[in-house]
């Protein structure tokens, strides 16, 4: 059985597309790179159980892959390139950017991905999202406006990915948080069951279940 078809019966309530047989759609595109780089960088880092994201890592920044995607991707807009890694295993909220997103996975992991026009009055209804599989070492850019948050683990109940965005993106605003806007370049909505989210002043709207990705065992 391969990875797609045992997480679809793990999780039969969730409509999990894999990026290998799905590579384009209106939420995003598979882009290909050469992940040597930011495989070798996340050899180094031990994900913990809390969701950790560090959004600059200079090694991964002035890598030449980096730059080559800062000009393919971004038009050479600045970037920066950094990390997401944990346990986290459900979807907690929904953050979108104004811009494009990469996302390379250094381990399998899914993502779960939703439409910006399904959003009405701050209120975004979870069972419109869509999971995504990455296989380790495949890249990914989100369009901008493409729901999403931290990547789910699939084997052994942790997840690293190397993140790429425009530089300045998820850093504190200058005038403080502004309902969906969190940070500069991220507005957000949050699951009420994400006490962590809510307490970081993540506004409330996320309804229906709060998503949970049931990983798999090494096949």
């Amino acid at each position: 059985m391969s990875i797609l078809a045992a997480l679809c019966r793990s999780n039969p309530d969730l409509t999990i597309l894999s990026l290998g047989e799905t590579p384009s759609h209106s939420l995003y595109r598979k882009i290909e790179v050469d992940a040597g780089v930011f495989l070798e960088a996340a050899a180094s880092i031990l994900p913990e159980e809390t969701n950790s994201y560090i959004p600059r890592d200079e090694r991964l920044t002035q890598s030449l892959e980096a730059k080559r995607i800062e000009r393919t991707v971004f038009g050479e807009l600045p970037i920066q390139a950094g990390w997401n890694h944990g346990g986290n295993t459900r979807m907690n909220g929904m953050e979108w950017h104004k811009s494009s997103e990469v996302i390379v996975a250094c381990s399998d992991l899914v993502l779960l991905l939703g439409s910006h026009a399904d959003i009405e009055n701050d209120c975004y209804d979870s069972a419109r999202a869509l999971g995504l599989y990455l296989q380790k070492g495949e890249a990914v850019e989100l369009f901008p406006f493409t729901l999403h948050l931290a990547p789910l683990p699939v084997f052994g109940g942790r997840f690293i990915a190397a993140i790429l965005l425009p530089n300045g993106t998820n850093l504190p605003l200058s005038g403080g948080i502004d309902g969906t806007l969190r940070a500069v370049n991220k507005w957000l909505l949050v699951h009420p069951d994400n006490a962590r989210g809510i307490a970081l002043g993540g506004k409330v709207g996320i309804h229906g279940e709060n998503i949970l990705l049931h990983g798999l065992e090494e096949l």
